[in-house]
């Protein structure tokens, strides 16, 4: 019965190989392509889908050490999902509706299979002995087989092997290590190929039968350029990367970070600041399998959802060009606006010794732009006792703080934050804490005291002083007297309200008002500064050579 059965198979292959042929391995672009982890928000997941919206059909295989694409196999299907090869089910209810190792639907994807007792040479030829008895290719170890069901448990493989050495086939049990994937049909129990190499193994899939056209593709409802990788990375769940070239990675960072109406010169900056930010951070994320995460920990990548014809521009004529400084490519931080100033890396985050392009600078031009900079001011006030608190909160035993003072960098910045308590201590804070300890928007403000007073007395209009508000009265514009009750406040002569603070100010308590402006860490290139620029008619050149002094773009 084998070898009736061998004869068959090898007229199916042939026909197959026929019909279908296998396209040629991809030999990889100019550009080593970039991984941007898109699992990095929600951690590595049990499986995935994917869409065609240009291109059709995907090639399956892995990246080499150089990054080029090896194909091993492809599918004409549309819609595909990768799973990992443990037990999983369909979720047709979840927000991209996926395969899940929870129980949520009929649709299962069992780890237990068979494996038949075939050394197939090629794709091709695995394909074919599996569509013969209803199976699927898969490369494991470095080598084709040809696998049979899906069961989720080993007893429900061992009857179905039974079965098959009744009929007369060779066969054996089959699973996978923790490291394994498998391709499936959306929405369906068929797996289509399966991929499992060990530990450190990734499957790659390209859209498209080729590269003759810029593929794109929908992952969890946007639409991507490039591939996409699948790896196990400490044997459970997958992280997701979207494998895409710098220019393209380029492109979709500039939608993010600016708005595509921006000035054309101000979207170049952008684009080589992306370029440069992505490689002066590669290793960051190299233990979570991929170079550079999605979000603000890194920078904003959400695919091709704001891209369009004045992105793919900026990217395009820019293409290839980095910043440069004696011959090191340039660490080009950026943020959204500095409100009047930038500021050396050394009193933000670390020695600038060998980065002394990021020195501050004043910047005279986001004021040109401050009626479109929601942050060009903003105030924030805290009370003695939510200051107080604060300080126990971080460990301190500390008194009411009674007082707030700063140190100025050259260029204007606050450089220190030291709180003074009732007893005289001091609590400096430096570097990124000046702003993160208070949640303030950046580190260019000023802080001023109102209320209270250091003797926590109130000073009547005589002159005198008042220790409690107890049984005292005040007088009304039109002449009227009447007992203080309450929580009262001052309306000084500008109309301002400076008591109570946001939250409530007990009677005397001294309220701290920070006055600021901008937003981010003001560390390299202003956002809203390059805008500013570039609607004053200075190119990406001057943008960037002004952010960053002593710097040659090439």
């Amino acid at each position: 019965m084998k070898k009736r059965w061998l004869a068959a198979l090898s007229a199916v292959t042939m026909t197959l190989t026929l019909c279908v042929p296998l396209p040629a391995h991809a030999e990889g672009t100019a550009q080593t392509p970039v991984l941007v982890g898109l699992s990095y928000s929600t951690g590595p997941i049990p499986g995935a889908n994917l869409e065609n919206s240009v291109g059709e059909g995907y090639r399956l295989g892995f990246l080499d050490e150089e990054r080029n694409f090896i194909q091993l196999g492809y599918t004409a299907e549309k819609k595909i999902s990768v799973a990992k090869t443990q037990n999983v089910w369909y979720a047709s209810d979840n927000d991209y509706r996926s395969y899940t190792d929870k129980v949520t639907s009929d649709v299962f994807v069992g780890c237990w299979h068979v494996k038949l007792d075939l050394a197939p040479a090629s794709f091709d030829e695995a394909q074919a002995a599996a569509q013969a008895v209803g199976g699927f290719p898969a490369w494991i170890d470095g080598a084709y087989e040809v696998r049979v069901g899906t069961y989720g448990t080993q007893e429900e493989a061992q009857a179905a092997l039974d079965a098959l050495l009744a009929q007369g086939y060779l066969a054996a049990l089959a699973w996978t290590s923790s490291y394994g994937v498998s391709v499936i049909t959306t929405g369906t129990s068929t797996i289509l190929f399966q991929y499992d190499v060990g530990k450190g193994g990734a499957l790659c899939v390209m859209p498209g039968v080729d590269d003759s056209v810029q593929n794109i593709t929908w992952f969890k409802q946007t639409k991507y350029f490039g591939g996409f990788q699948y790896q196990r990375v400490t044997g459970g769940n997958l992280t997701v990367s979207n494998v895409v070239g710098l220019d393209d990675y380029a492109n979709c960072v500039i939608s993010r970070e600016m708005s595509s109406s921006w000035p054309l010169e101000a979207l170049k900056a952008q684009a080589i600041c992306a370029r440069n930010y992505y490689e002066t951070s590669l290793g960051r994320h190299t233990a979570d399998g991929y170079d550079i995460c999605p979000t603000a920990h890194c920078q904003a990548y959400y695919g091709m959802g704001r891209t369009n014809e004045r992105t793919a521009q900026a990217a395009a004529e820019t293409a290839g060009l980095r910043a440069w400084y004696q011959g090191e490519p340039v660490n080009t931080y950026y943020f959204s606006s500095d409100g009047g100033a930038t500021e050396d890396v050394r009193n933000v985050w670390s020695d600038n010794s060998n980065m002394p392009y990021l020195c501050g600078v004043i910047d005279p031009y986001e004021d040109y732009v401050a009626d479109k900079n929601a942050n060009s001011s903003w105030t924030v006030q805290f009370t003695s006792s939510q200051l107080t608190e604060k300080l126990r909160a971080k460990g301190y035993n500390c008194d009411t703080v009674t007082d707030v003072q700063l140190t100025f960098t050259p260029t204007g910045n606050v450089k220190t934050l030291t709180f003074v308590d009732a007893k005289g201590t001091r609590y400096p804070y430096t570097k990124t804490s000046v702003k993160s300890f208070l949640d303030l928007k950046s580190i260019h403000y000023n802080v001023t005291a109102s209320g209270g007073g250091s003797d926590g007395v109130y000073y009547t209009d005589g002159g005198g002083t008042l220790s409690s508000l107890d049984g005292a009265y005040a007088i009304g514009g039109d002449g009227s007297v009447s007992q203080i009750a309450g929580n009262p406040y001052v309306i000084t002569g500008s109309g301002t309200q400076a008591l109570p603070a946001p939250g409530g100010a007990a009677a005397g308590e001294k309220v701290f008002t920070f006055q600021g402006a901008g937003w981010g860490h003001n560390v390299g290139m202003s956002q809203f500064g390059a805008y500013a620029m570039a609607l004053q008619g200075m190119s990406y050149l001057d943008i960037l050579t002004f952010y960053y002094p002593g710097i040659e773009i090439y």
